[in-house]
């Protein structure tokens, strides 16, 4: 791992202690607030986290780091383990947006890996940005042929 994704893993690992405290809403409040745009804001813990990680794969983006982009999607894919809801679990899984603009510069031999990681990924946790993921290993593989 480079200094990027070493930074990745740690962000992952201190938002895995500083957000997973109980929460004082329901399911229906987190979906309608994620999927609509409507409902109550997202938490500064959540908010700060999804910023830093946006900012770290587009760091990952513009140097090119192959090596980067695999390590960096491995560990964005690796979350959420649980089964079930929470709301830290749901910004996990919203983060697989950052490993759509990494694929590109993933290497061939290195995309098996990552669509293994992906199917790694709880079914309840399959919202359309993994949808959006999956297409986009599809067509990179695709290319490879």
């Amino acid at each position: 791992m480079t200094e990027l994704t070493d930074k990745i893993n740690e962000l992952y690992e201190k938002y895995g202690i500083a957000a997973s405290g109980p929460r004082k809403r329901s399911f229906s409040e987190l979906f309608k607030g994620w999927f609509t745009g409507q409902g109550k804001q997202t938490l500064p813990v959540d908010t700060e986290f999804m910023e830093t990680v946006e900012e770290l794969t587009d760091r990952i983006k513009d140097e090119g780091d192959a090596d980067d982009a695999v390590s960096a999607s491995l560990l964005i894919l690796s979350q959420p383990k649980s089964k079930k809801f929470s709301e830290q679990d749901i910004v996990y899984a919203a983060m697989y947006k950052n490993v759509i603009k990494l694929v590109p510069l993933i290497p061939d031999e290195e995309l098996g890996k990552i669509n293994e990681a992906a199917d790694k990924v709880p079914k309840q946790y399959r919202f359309p940005v993994y949808k959006d993921l999956r297409q986009a290993l599809k067509e990179r593989s695709e290319t490879q042929n």
